[in-house]
């Protein structure tokens, strides 16, 4: 098929009936309706969502219309039944609804965005927790304990990680069965658990008993590697220190004139093997005295320019002055009937053929009811009523038959080929010489690069770009993320690839998108945690009640950035089936930022600050915190409503296997493995844990592909 592109993009003509509250299932249609999808948003008249008192509203239910219901159980009334009778998407929050909307919409994509996961809330106590808050969540998921601490605490993550995580994850759900589907129907699920397994990818453990984990770290909330943390200069400024490699690592010694430490036998193994007692004992003092000497500019400065990775700490509001906002347009201001004119995030990943659009903040409740009847009564969907294929089997993986060539080291990267992998894609991991360099990181890259082939290619000779370009000439999608230039050199740049195979589908994701003035910095997860505010406002720094920023122990951009790609991929996909053309989906950390922080980025005149931390942070006062139980059981609380804490980490958690998240395998070099496989419920079995470097060598080559 070809033709012309939509002009509002990859989703225009698509209908959505978004009948959820809250964040995480408004959060996923935002992503279609910013795309061209028409999300109709329907409310009850007697009690409309609940999240329409948080500024977030305005941002996560932006460019959809809205329509009303005379029912609090929204498809109790005939003629919400009478609009998903039509629509190509019903978003619910239930199985019963599920099956309500298969009653009289058997092609329609269903998402079911559940709180705790279908089989958990039949049981006590998550039956009993409808509407969990972030914390709730965020404690018995283990992202709580995980988060690195002083005093071996619980910590309150100020940020609804979890929550915004099971949005994008959604949109994940809803463009991969669109493709799925065809013109049939398929029905998945998702859940706050499984957003927060998303962003919790390298939480694997030795298969055997569960044991509890530290939840204390030697430097505290600034990093648990030596020369990957957060410093403080000597004039008071904090930046983080991100020397992720060793050949970093070496640079830094030298920039502080103690090249000699490269001899030190405690220091040996770096950067990773610097995470212990030991190196942190002896590395910490000097590199703290060091630092103390000169203001962060002068650091920053220096380190630059020996191209060491270092960022500074910035609030919220110092970020959006940056050039990173300006270059990449991550900052929009819509106008609001209401509030007047709102800032917000701008697009999350644009597709070259079909950028999408912004067109107006979260619309008033029921602005668009008679519309929207108007609209939709008068005629089915294009795309239900030419329906004519059966849906797919249950728990069929809807990307069974499409290739993925992955050049992405390290994890955001290639955490967009596990995903891939996970809904069914055979995806080849191309490896330099020695392999991608998280090799070294051992289980977590098990988890990170689940679902692949490996074959190791030097890219930099002729024979190895000769059979890139092979495998490349079939495949439907190829992911990279080199810094400027790199790609040229090794012959994988965009328009080598795309003269060998027009219809690729290229996923673009530097770190700092299209600022030219980053284009040559590393990215590193924590280096956009601290600019973009999160370490600040973890910290409380942003609020001048902080004593020092915060780590987050999540990885956020890290992985938001892939659930973020692969939606940007999916989309692409989709597209391509329509004009027969291959596009370039761009996107970047940097964007993830705002994704993982939208309702913080709302702005507009009047708006109540955001929550703010501060030091091992542990809530915002007794009734929203944790406590120890008489039988020494942490519990978190929430006014009346309490969940234990989760110190296991979620692969040794009930939630976990109640969700059907985990699973056991087995790998060749780690042996027995517990780890997060498939996270969304119909979508395909687990992925396979991680290849071996070059395992597929053979296969590869024989076959061609």
């Amino acid at each position: 098929m070809s033709g012309a592109p939509p002009a509002d993009g990859a989703f225009t003509g698509l209908r959505i009936l978004e009948l959820v509250e809250g964040i995480g299932g408004p959060y996923a249609t935002m992503f279609l309706a910013d795309n061209g999808a028409d999300v109709v948003k329907v409310e009850s008249r007697q009690r409309p969502d609940h999240y329409r008192s948080d500024p977030g509203f305005l941002t996560i239910n932006r460019n959809k219309r809205s329509a009303l219901a005379d029912h609090d159980r929204l498809l109790d009334d005939p003629s919400v039944r009478d609009l998903a009778a039509r629509a190509d998407v019903v978003v619910v929050g239930s199985g019963e609804d599920a099956e309500t909307v298969r009653s009289v919409n058997k092609n329609a994509m269903v998402l079911v965005v559940t709180d705790w996961g279908s089989e958990a809330q039949k049981r006590e106590p998550f039956a009993s927790l409808p509407q969990p808050s972030a914390q709730l969540v965020h404690a018995a998921t283990g992202i709580a304990w995980n988060q690195q601490s002083y005093a071996e605490v619980p910590v309150d993550v100020v940020v609804p990680l979890a929550h915004y995580a099971t949005g994008v994850l959604g949109a994940m759900a809803i463009t991969a069965g669109l493709l799925a589907a065809g013109s049939g129907g398929v029905t998945y699920e998702v859940s706050l658990v499984a957003g927060a397994a998303a962003i919790q990818l390298g939480e694997s453990r030795p298969a055997g008993p569960v044991l509890p984990r530290p939840g204390e770290s030697t430097m505290g909330s600034k990093g648990r590697v030596a020369c990957y943390r957060l410093v403080e200069a000597g004039d008071g400024k904090w930046f983080f220190l991100a020397c992720g490699t060793k050949r970093f690592y070496e640079r830094m010694l030298s920039v502080i004139g103690r090249p000699d430490l490269l001899d030190d036998p405690i220091l040996a193994n770096p950067p990773w093997g610097l995470m212990f007692d030991e190196p942190i004992e002896r590395l910490t003092p000097i590199l703290d005295a060091a630092f103390a000497t000169r203001s962060r500019s002068e650091w920053l400065q220096a380190l630059a320019e020996a191209d060491v990775p270092a960022q500074p700490v910035l609030t919220r509001d110092e970020f959006l002055s940056t050039s990173i906002v300006e270059a990449n347009k991550m900052s929009v201001s819509l106008d609001h009937p209401d509030q007047g004119p709102v800032s917000m995030m701008g697009l999350p990943f644009t597709i070259m053929g079909a950028p999408g659009a912004l067109r107006h903040p979260g619309p008033p409740l029921g602005a668009h009811h008679d519309e929207v009847h108007a609209d939709w009564l008068s005629s089915p969907s294009p795309l239900v009523s030419s329906s004519q294929s059966p849906s797919p089997a249950p728990g069929v993986a809807p990307l069974a038959g499409l290739k993925v060539v992955d050049l992405a080291s390290f994890i955001a990267g290639p955490v967009v080929g596990r995903h891939l992998g996970m809904l069914g894609a055979d995806v080849i991991k191309v490896e330099p010489p020695g392999g991608d360099p998280f090799r070294a990181i051992g289980p977590m890259f098990v988890s990170w690069n689940q679902g692949k082939r490996s074959i190791e290619l030097d890219l930099t000779s002729q024979e190895g770009r000769d059979v890139l370009h092979r495998l490349v000439a079939d495949a439907d999608v190829l992911i990279e993320n080199f810094r400027p230039g790199v790609a040229d050199r090794l012959g994988a740049d965009e328009q080598t690839l795309r003269s060998l195979n027009p219809r690729l589908i290229v996923l673009s994701s530097p770190g700092y998108g299209t600022d030219e003035a980053m284009a040559d910095k590393p990215a590193f997860d924590p280096l956009v945690q601290a600019l973009g505010g999160l370490m600040a406002s973890q910290g409380g720094i942003d609020t001048d009640t902080g004593v020092e920023p915060v780590f987050l122990s999540v990885p956020v951009h890290d992985l938001f950035t892939p659930i973020v790609s692969t939606v940007g991929v999916l989309a692409a996909l989709r597209l391509r089936h329509q004009t027969g053309e291959g596009q370039r989906v761009d996107t970047s950390l940097a964007h993830s930022t705002m994704v993982a922080q939208a309702a913080e980025y709302t702005r507009f005149e009047g708006r109540q600050a955001p929550r703010s931390g501060g030091f091992d942070f542990p809530g915002f006062d007794d009734e929203h915190s944790w406590s120890e139980s008489s039988e020494g059981a942490l519990v978190w609380h929430h006014g009346d409503r309490n969940v234990e804490v989760c110190t296991v980490g979620l692969t040794g958690a009930q939630l976990g296997e109640l969700g059907g998240l985990v699973f056991e395998a087995d790998h060749q070099e780690h042996g027995p493995m517990v780890m997060i496989g498939q996270l969304i419920t119909g979508a395909g079995p687990h992925p396979p844990p991680a290849p071996l470097l070059n395992e597929h060598e053979e296969q590869i080559l024989r076959s061609g592909s």
